[in-house]
């Protein structure tokens, strides 16, 4: 993502990839639509080509921050666990990144600016979009919002805050790549490495 507004409801909710952005995304559609489509056999949810054409005729932007009025929420994550998730993601079950973890690492702006997929829109790089600070997707303030969930929160209160918000009953996913664990161990320098590439979300408080 990086932002949903909802005029009518006059709030917008932001979040960052791994966030726990394709769980919203499908709370989002069924509260448009009535509906959730299942678009594998597996028995995860996740978003279709129909989805995202909603979302984006709905003002759903993939986009850097920006300030919006109304009410702001957003869902953050340990930086280290957002890191971890979106390398499994892109390396290890897409195969978009063709090094190692310490490769990765040590030469990670290099890493993210030689890639070559980009977004829908055809021009913003794709990794860097989904590895890029919460800074980058959210600001640097928490204090900017009035509601900050964590992500071990989807699924309760931000749930319980949409509900109210749209006054319906959202339905439980297990959505695609759900869950707040780590798909790996790092190790120590491995972490220090990654507390240094996003060093500005730990000092703006996106953790």
């Amino acid at each position: 993502m990086s932002y949903f507004t909802d005029s009518e409801n006059n709030f917008t909710v932001y979040e960052a990839p791994k966030n726990g952005g394709t769980t919203l995304r499908l709370w989002i559609c069924y509260a448009g639509t009535g509906e959730i489509i299942k678009s594998s056999d597996s028995g995860y949810y996740a978003g279709t080509e129909q989805t995202y054409q909603l979302l984006k005729e709905w003002g759903y932007k993939n986009k850097k921050f920006k300030k919006k009025a109304g009410e702001r929420v957003c869902i953050k994550r340990n930086p280290i666990d957002r890191f971890v998730s979106c390398f499994y993601d892109k390396a290890i079950k897409e195969g978009r990144i063709k090094t190692d973890i310490d490769t990765f690492l040590d030469n990670f702006a290099d890493e993210i600016e030689k890639s070559t997929p980009t977004m829908n829109d055809g021009k913003t790089n794709f990794l860097k979009f989904h590895f890029a600070p919460q800074s980058w997707h959210f600001g640097d303030s928490p204090d900017y919002y009035d509601h900050v969930f964590d992500i071990s929160e989807v699924s309760t209160n931000l749930k319980s805050y949409l509900e109210d918000k749209w006054n319906i009953g959202l339905p439980d996913l297990h959505a695609r790549n759900s869950g707040n664990g780590r798909k790996f161990d790092l190790t120590t320098r491995q972490i220090n490495k990654v507390k240094e590439i996003y060093r500005e979300d730990f000092e703006n408080g996106w953790y």
